[in-house]
């Protein structure tokens, strides 16, 4: 699986056209801002000034960003694969997001490399920035206990609520709207934080380059398709929806800003950038899920090593080098060498698809698209996926987290839709962050010194559509842990009153 660059000679585009394509696909530009990256000259420096001037990049401030926000610190205690798990060993969403990144960052500088072979003028280190930015970014979306809890909400809002015009009132204002929720999306959850839920109080939010959004928008479209066609199952762009309704503004300038080929209304291609992201998630959700349900029992060492190696090129002369007696040895190193070898081949097919990536063309996810990589990938997911994903205390817990996620979202949404709250919906209201219904178009409108919090809440909270009230509250449940969901929902109920 060694890596092949392309020769210059291959390309059939000129080096030239095809930099200032990438010039626009790294766009500096902060979505939000309304104003264009300009290159102001560089000022005159003491030597003083000069040691303490901040030598970051635009992409290094995003990746500090992301780092340094309260949303990231919550994957500490959100489900990888494992909720609630009690081992120290276990990966969690935090852990998960953090070794992704460092696979991006190989991923991204690699791919700049192969670029600039092919006299693509790219910095290296630009792209594994922003690779490595958009992994650490690209779970942030998820609510507790993963998957299964963005099925909870899903089938939560399905039960619950009705689309407009079916009979009953609906708190919907269009179809739109009704997916966004009823087909819930981490990775549209994602893209809202990242540009309204920081910083709430201005536009964009914490206002990040239109590449590093790009590079983590696996589906830049909305919930639904344009003449509510279903999605292509051909385009792996399609597969998950990106942006909700509220949000479409600012991932429409963000797609806008960075060229990204628009197919249809509210349907653009992916970011090249997007497919070495999902190609660090792929690498590591596969190679180091097999090794945590290895340590954790579920599946024999010695299967999960033969597995891992699997994955690694046979030698074609010289002596083998027997592998460590000691399993647990012989995992790790054979965990570092299987995704040393799967940066390699996803690498190498990036760049030989750039092109076609380029031009929007291209739908095949990068793991996918060599069977010496996916074929032990998909023998990895199918053991992990039957010994660990499926195991007895998974379900069990994932079961629970659907009753938790279910009962907080009865409880929270029907105080705040409604216009009229009864006593105990008011009281539930009093429990929600009064700047969870903050909006820049909000901002300047003063509340009273004297209003009491339930007063400013209502105030808040009237000024909202009822889909914007739904999303408020996603917003809060799905931003919980794993832990404070299970904690809150149980002192909510009765079964556990606060300490």
């Amino acid at each position: 699986m060694s890596l092949q660059v392309p020769s210059h000679s291959e390309a059939g585009v000129s080096g030239s056209s095809r930099t200032e394509r990438w010039q626009q696909l790294l766009s500096g530009y902060r979505v939000g801002s309304g104003n264009k990256p300009v290159e102001e000259p560089a000022p005159v420096l003491s030597d003083m000034d000069a040691l303490l001037q901040d030598e970051r990049t635009d992409y290094d401030r995003d990746y500090d960003r992301i780092v340094f926000s309260a949303e990231f610190r919550c994957l500490h205690d959100k489900t990888q694969v494992f909720p609630l798990s009690t081992s120290d060993y276990t990966r969690t969403r935090l852990t998960h997001s953090i070794e992704a990144s460092c696979v991006g960052r190989s991923l991204g500088a690699l791919a700049g490399r192969g670029l600039r072979a092919r006299e693509v003028l790219v910095n290296p280190s630009h792209l594994g920035t922003i690779v490595a930015a958009a992994c650490l970014a690209h779970d942030i979306g998820n609510p507790p206990f993963g998957h299964s809890g963005e099925a909870a909400i899903q089938h939560w809002v399905s039960q619950r609520l009705t689309k407009p015009g079916e009979g009953r009132t609906s708190p919907f204002a269009s179809l739109a709207e009704w997916h966004d929720l009823e087909s819930f999306e981490g990775n549209a959850q994602g893209f809202r934080i990242l540009n309204r839920l920081q910083s709430r109080e201005r536009r964009g939010g914490l206002r990040y380059t239109a590449a590093t959004l790009g590079a983590m928008s696996k589906y830049p479209r909305a919930s639904v398709l344009p003449g509510g066609r279903a999605r292509d199952k051909a385009r792996v762009s399609e597969k998950k929806f990106g942006y909700f309704q509220d949000d479409e503004g600012l991932a429409l300038e963000a797609y806008s800003a960075m060229g990204l080929v628009a197919r249809e209304a509210g349907v653009y291609s992916r970011h090249p950038l997007a497919f070495l992201v999902e190609a660090a998630d792929d690498i590591c959700y596969a190679v180091i899920d097999l090794e945590d349900s290895a340590k954790l029992g579920l599946i024999p060492l010695r299967d999960a090593c033969e597995l891992m190696e699997a994955v690694l090129p046979k030698p074609v002369n010289g002596p083998v080098r027997p592998p460590p007696s000691h399993l647990e040895t012989r995992l790790a190193q054979a965990r570092a060498r299987a995704i040393g070898e799967l940066i390699q081949a996803c690498v190498a097919v990036f760049l030989e698809n750039v092109e076609a990536m380029e031009a929007g063309t291209w739908e095949t996810p990068l793991a996918s698209a060599r069977d010496d990589v996916s074929k032990p990938l998909k023998a990895i997911r199918n053991l992990t996926r039957r010994y660990g994903y499926e195991s007895e205390r998974v379900l069990q817990i994932e079961s629970a987290g659907f009753k938790t996620l279910g009962g907080l979202l009865d409880m929270f949404a029907m105080a705040v839709v409604t216009d009229t709250p009864n006593r105990e919906e008011k009281k539930l209201r009093q429990l929600l962050p009064l700047d969870l219904f903050q909006r820049p178009e909000h901002a300047r409108e003063t509340q009273s010194e004297h209003a009491s919090r339930e007063d400013a809440i209502n105030e808040a909270v009237a000024r909202l559509s009822k889909y914007q009230r739904l999303l408020c509250v996603t917003d809060y449940i799905s931003g919980m842990t794993d832990g404070f969901a299970v904690e809150l929902f149980q002192r909510l109920s009765g079964i556990k009153l606060p300490t």
